[in-house]
Formats: structure tokens, C-alpha cells, sequence
């Protein structure tokens, strides 16, 4: 949990496709310094190719994005939260609501799988995951992040 900051959680997120949501999470962590402004077309090349492989919605909800590149120095997460949901390949055919994008260094084969089957182990439970879905505030979202992750400690 310490690679995700409370102004890396969008509530209300608005778009339509896939593509369009990863866009406007690049664009807010580029805004947001957390990546160079000059990758974000590379990186959104990346993830998009990694989605064309298979859909990275998983289903309940839930959609986890991801890529391991050498522009990325650290682990970034960035959420997502869409109130309408997204049409996003789901598995379940469902729409994404919960989209986590996991950026990591490509030398960090480890630590990014590591990152992504725990991010998968917490969104896992459906309770947390529609009290997620239906938060008002950033700091609720954090405390409810945080409450979860000290459960499956």
C-alpha cells in the first residue's frame, strides 16, 4: 500500500472505452509529475498491447491494467473509480466500475507480479469492492483500502 497516494484515486472517473479511461490515468499521473509527460504515449502503446493479449478486467467489477517499462523508475498505482462503469472485455461481460493501473520497471519482474496478485487478493472480496465502488471522498477510499490490506496481512 505504500506505492499508492490519496491524490492517485480519482472518484467519479468519466469515459467510455478501455483506452479512453487508461488515457485520462496516464494524463493525471503525468499532471501529477509521476510520469514524464514524453512516455505517456509509450506507456499507453504498452498497456494497450498487454490488453489486446486478454482483457485485464477480471470481472466483479474489476479491471487491472498494467505494464512493466523502462521509463517507470518505481511501482505506480493509480484507481480509477467509475460510478456508470466501463465497457472494459470483462470476462464476466460485466462492467468495470474499479480500474487499478499498475505501472512498474521492466527489471521488476518480482516486485510487479507480486504488486498485481496482492492488488487481486484485496479487490477479490465483493463487499469491498461495491463499498469502493460507492465512495464519496478520497480519505474513505484510503481508510477503506487500508482496513482491507490489514485484514489479509
Amino acid at each position: 500500500m505504500e506505492y499508492l497516494h490519496p491524490d492517485d484515486i480519482i472518484l467519479n472517473i468519466k469515459g467510455r472505452s478501455k483506452k479512453n479511461i487508461i488515457s485520462f490515468l496516464l494524463e493525471h499521473l503525468s499532471k501529477r509529475k509521476r510520469i514524464n509527460k514524453k512516455d505517456k504515449k509509450n506507456i499507453l502503446k504498452a498497456i494497450m498491447q498487454r490488453e489486446s493479449m486478454g482483457s485485464t478486467a477480471i470481472g466483479g467489477y474489476i479491471a487491472l491494467p498494467h505494464a512493466r517499462l523502462s521509463c517507470i523508475k518505481d511501482i505506480i498505482i493509480c484507481v480509477g473509480i467509475s460510478k456508470e462503469g466501463v465497457n472494459f472485455d470483462s470476462l464476466d461481460e460485466e462492467p468495470v466500475h474499479i480500474i487499478v493501473l499498475l505501472l512498474s520497471n521492466q527489471k521488476n519482474a518480482g516486485l510487479h507480479l507480486k504488486t498485481l496478485a496482492h492488488l487481486a487478493k484485496i479487490l477479490r472480496d465483493r463487499s469491498f469492492v461495491q463499498k469502493l465502488k460507492n465512495i464519496q471522498t478520497k480519505e474513505e477510499a484510503i481508510d477503506l483500502v487500508n482496513r482491507q490490506h490489514n485484514l489479509l496481512k
